[in-house]
Parts: structure tokens; sequence; C-alpha cells
């Protein structure tokens, strides 16, 4: 009995809602190419056996990997899976019209096979394929040989073993490829790539004298974009901008895209200023969108900034608050504060409130365009916002005062002007101030800067404050004005922390004085009843001037640094060779650490 061959339309669903054309979408998609041309319901060839083996072999060659085995990888992920029998479907729906194909001319079967293979649609050329060689005595021709390798530009079903095997057999049968057919594996080789074969190809095309298309550059050029060859696509890409060829936008996106992904910004911008020269109208928002991320991200001004102008400033997008983070850290990191100021306008008129680091970076951008007052102003804006600066926020003002003996009473002369003008002066503006003076050994001008905080600030001064100045006083071996600054900081009633102890610890160590010498150890000892502990540098500097006095203390400081995990074999060298006091002494931290051991 004859197979029914059955046509599900629009009344067919309506009538039976139940059947589903899944159904029998398994029983063709898993069913052998090969079992086909031998299949009984289909009408014997009546020609040669050796026809019915090539045309036998040219079919199984299409089915290099049997779907049968490519489901259960596709099945492991819900959403391909869906997709695939979303494809499968719509794959289906052709081929269940094989009756009425059955009934075209010959001609109309080949314009069919042509325009299923253009779509890639892997099962509707095989199955034409087997309507021309089995039932229309169709040998294997260069027309056949050609939609079968087109169909696999499939990404579910084509294959290039596939693509390969293809070729072999037109070698075999005599079937020379002609210009359509290297095209044809061009095409291919943009979806599943080989550098090999396409640069086989290429050379085919030279020696028989043929002209690559405009489709065919683009196949190669994606194809070399596949196989990670961005430079050489780029070389080609610029051949065919050189030669006057109409270059497709989606070649475009995809080598921006792909030069966005290796943070090649520079060749971007290239390939976005030719487009845009060329009044390309067809340059997605998502794409622009993608060059502004990667780029802010990766801190590259010049693709930043272009694609902010083109557009942001234009209005076509609204960018995220994230995004805007990254252009506010990049326009501040070039010192474009017409940028930052525009990133900052839009960041204002969103509820959130800005933080901290919202301000920095617009400091950063303004200082780093040698904009002092524009630097300071910002900190005073912030005192105002009640979104008190630190100390850490002021680093980059503090770097630029310190470049030049003139800046920082330029500095206070502008904090000046803002107070008169009624703005809030912090102390980290002041104290950043006061540091940059005593970085440039004038200590005479930090003092005069301490003078004026009371009259600028009025919340006084901060420990940060007392601690720059204790700095001063120790690289100008000022002993007297630091124990003045002591006086002044407790009847302020400003609270020390542990550099205010360390930094007076090596005031005292380098005054010459008995007296001196001993202060030093009272305010370790005050320091320790604290719960702190000195630096590491402040240790050793202990340690050499007990050393230099003789004092077995030297010997104590070296047992607690040592439980305090911190290595001492280059301390204790040094003071062997140093050790002006007792020998006993030395003795007994010998005899102590044989014990240890």
């Amino acid at each position: 009995m004859p197979p029914v061959n059955l046509a599900i339309d629009g009344l067919w669903q309506c009538l039976c809602p139940s059947f589903a054309a899944y159904s029998l979408a398994p029983a063709l998609i898993l069913r052998p190419v090969s079992s086909l041309v031998s299949s009984p319901c289909l009408k014997p060839v009546p020609s040669s056996v050796h026809r019915s083996r090539i045309a036998q072999r040219t079919l199984i060659s299409t089915n290099i990997h049997p779907l049968k085995k490519q489901r259960p990888h596709v099945s492991t992920h819900k959403y391909n899976r869906i997709r695939q029998l979303h494809d499968d479907h719509q794959e289906l729906k052709e081929t269940l019209a094989d009756p009425l194909l059955r009934k075209l001319a010959k001609s109309d079967v080949y314009e069919e096979l042509r325009r299923a293979s253009i779509r890639g649609n892997y099962l509707r050329v095989q199955e034409i394929t087997e309507i021309l060689v089995t039932e229309r005595n169709e040998a294997p021709n260069a027309r056949i040989y050609l939609a079968l390798i087109l169909a696999n530009t499939s990404p579910q079903h084509g294959s290039l073993a596939g693509v390969k095997r293809l070729l072999e057999e037109m070698v075999e049968e005599g079937i020379v490829p002609d210009s359509a057919t290297y095209h044809a594996v061009l095409k291919v080789l943009a979806i599943h790539p080989d550098y090999i074969l396409r640069n086989k190809i290429l050379e085919d095309l030279r020696q028989r004298w043929f002209t690559l298309t405009n489709d065919g550059w683009h196949d190669v050029t994606v194809g070399l974009v596949r196989d990670r060859q961005i430079e050489i696509a780029l070389d080609k890409l610029e051949q065919m901008q050189q030669e006057g060829m109409k270059i497709r936008p989606w070649l475009h996106d995809i080598m921006v895209y792909t030069l966005c992904d290796a943070e090649e910004f520079d060749e971007v911008l290239k390939i976005m200023r030719y487009r845009v020269s060329n009044v390309e109208l067809s340059i997605s928002g998502t794409l622009w969108y993608y060059i502004l991320d990667t780029a802010s991200r990766a801190f590259h001004y010049e693709a930043t900034l272009y694609a902010w102008h083109k557009r942001v400033e234009t209005d076509y997008l609204n960018p995220p608050s994230g995004l805007c983070i990254n252009i506010l850290n990049t326009a501040a990191r070039y010192g474009d504060f017409r940028l930052a100021t525009d990133v900052f306008r839009i960041l204002g008129k969103r509820t959130n409130t800005l933080q901290l680091y919202h301000y920095e970076a617009l400091l950063e951008s303004y200082i780093n365009a040698s904009d002092l007052k524009t630097a300071l102003t910002i900190l005073t804006v912030m005192a105002s916002s009640s979104m008190l600066p630190e100390e850490s926020t002021t680093r980059p003002i503090y770097l630029y005062l310190r470049q030049a003996p003139s800046r920082p009473a330029e500095a206070l002369a502008i904090l000046r002007d803002l107070r008169k003008a009624q703005r809030t002066i912090p102390a980290p503006a002041i104290n950043c101030i006061i540091e940059a003076s005593i970085h440039l050994d004038d200590l005479a001008s930090a003092i005069e800067t301490y003078k004026t905080l009371h009259t600028l600030c009025t919340s006084g001064p901060t420990t940060a404050t007392f601690n720059a100045l204790f700095r001063g006083c120790n690289k100008s071996s000022r002993k007297d004005l630091a124990m003045f600054l002591a006086s002044e900081m407790l009847a302020l009633d400003v609270p020390p922390n542990a550099l205010t102890y360390d930094r007076l610890i090596l005031v005292c160590l380098d005054a010459t004085g008995e007296d001196d010498y001993e202060d030093a150890f009272k305010y370790f000892k005050e320091m320790k009843a604290l719960g702190w502990w000195p630096r590491n540098g402040t240790l050793v500097a202990m340690v050499r001037r007990c050393c230099e006095q003789g004092d077995d203390r030297a010997w104590e400081l070296v047992g607690e640094m040592e439980g305090m995990g911190i290595d001492i074999v280059a301390v204790e060298r040094w003071m062997e060779k140093n050790w002006k006091g007792d020998e006993d002494a030395r003795t007994m931290r010998g005899m102590e650490k044989r014990d240890e051991g």
C-alpha cells in the first residue's frame, strides 16, 4: 500500500486541534538519509548501478553528522531545545509540501532547490535532492552540488566535514567547480570557519581567474573574524573600502563588536568615523551603547568622548547611572571637566543622591585640567550639601599643589576668596595645603596656614591637621614646636590616633637631649596602653637609638617585635655590629633565643 501524504493545512488544524505537526518530526528528522534511496515506496531509478551508487553517496555525504546524534546534546539546554524545535518545525512545514513539489516542472523544482539552499534549509534541500535524483532521474550535477554545499550554512545541521566530502565527490565525478561553487564554500566557511580550506578556495579562484564578488568579500572577512584573525580581517575591510565596495552594515557591526571585545578602540573609531562620514543611517543604538560602555570601562577617552557626542549630547541615549560613573571616571583620568560636568548634570537630575565618589571623580577631572579654583569650589559644594570630603578626597589636589612652591599660597588665596563669598570651607581643603607646604620643606608657610585655619574653617583643625604638622616638625627637628602643638591639640580637645603618637615618638628620637630620648619611650608606653603599635620603621628607629645609647631596652624592643611577627633578622645583624652597651645584655638575648629554639 503506498504511503499516505498528509497536507496539514489550516483546515486540518481547525478540525483536529490536538494533532501537532511535531508528532511527525522525529520520524522525518531521525530517518537516515541513505535509506531514502532504497525505500520501496520510492520509484526505482532506471539507470546504471554506477549512477545509483553516485546518488546514494552524494546524499549520504550531506549527513556526515546524523541528526539523531545531535539531539541529546541540544536537549541539555532548555532554551536551545525550544529554539531547535522551532527551527525544525519551520523546515518540517516546508517538507510536508512534497506532494505539490512532485507535480512541478523540473525547472521549478531546481528553482525551489535554489531557494531552499540560499535559506540554508538543510532538510528541505535533502528532500528536493532526493526527488530530483530518485524520481526525476537527474544525475548529480553542479547545480545539485551547489545546493548541497549551501545547505551546510545551517548552523544547526551544516558541517565543514560535509562540505569537504562534497568537494571530493565533485572531483571524483569530474564535475569542475565554478565560481558559484567556490563562493558557496566561502559562505559556509563564514559559519563554520577553516583557515586552511579558505586559503585553498581563494587560491583556486585566483588560478582560475575568477573574481571575488562583493558577497565573497563579506564572507571571507566574517570567516576571518570567526577565526580570530582580526588583523587580517581589518586589512580585508580596509581593502574593500579602498576599492569602493558597498559594505553592508552588518559586517561593520560584527567588526565593531569584535574590536570592542578585544579593546581595540582606535580601530573602532576608524570604522565608526568612516560610517558616519558616509552618512550611514542604519547604525543601531545598541551598537553605540556597546561602544560607550566598553570604551568607558577600559578608560579609552577618545572612543568614549566620540560616542558621547554622537548619542548622549544628541539626546538619543540616556545612559544609566553605572555607565555614567564609568564615563565620569574616564573624564577624571584625562582631565576633561566639560565631559565630567555633563555627566554630573545627568546624575543630578535623577532621584538617587549623589555619592562621595561622584564628587571625587568630578574634582579629579578639574584638577587634572589644572583648574584649581573649580576643584576647591567643589569641596565647598560638598561641605554645603552635607557630603563632607575626607582626607582621601583631596589627594589629587595635594599632588597638584606639591608640584610647585607657589601653588600652596595660590590655593590659600582661593580659599580666602571663597570664604568671603560665604562658602563653607572644609578642614581637608586646608589640610592638603599644609601637607603640600611640608612636602616642599616650608614649615613656616604650613604654620601660617594653620593660623588662618581658625578664620577660614568654622569646624576647626582635625587630627589630620596636627599629624601633618608633626611630620613637618620631625623633618625640621623642631621638638619645641611639636610640644606646643601637642598641648594645643589637648586644649582644643582634638583626639589623637596611632599616627599622632608615632610621629611624636620620631620627633623625640631625633632630638639630641637625654630627656627627649626618654620622652619617646613615654609616648611609646602611653601608645601601647591605648592598644596601638608604632609603624615598623619607627620601631627600628627606636632600636637604633637604644643601641647608640647602650640602652638594654633595645633587646626588649626586638623581643616585642618578634612577638608581633615582624622580621628581625636584619635588625639583629645590625645590632651585633653596632651595639655599644653591656655585653651581658647581648648574652642574655642569645640565651633566650637558644631556650626558645
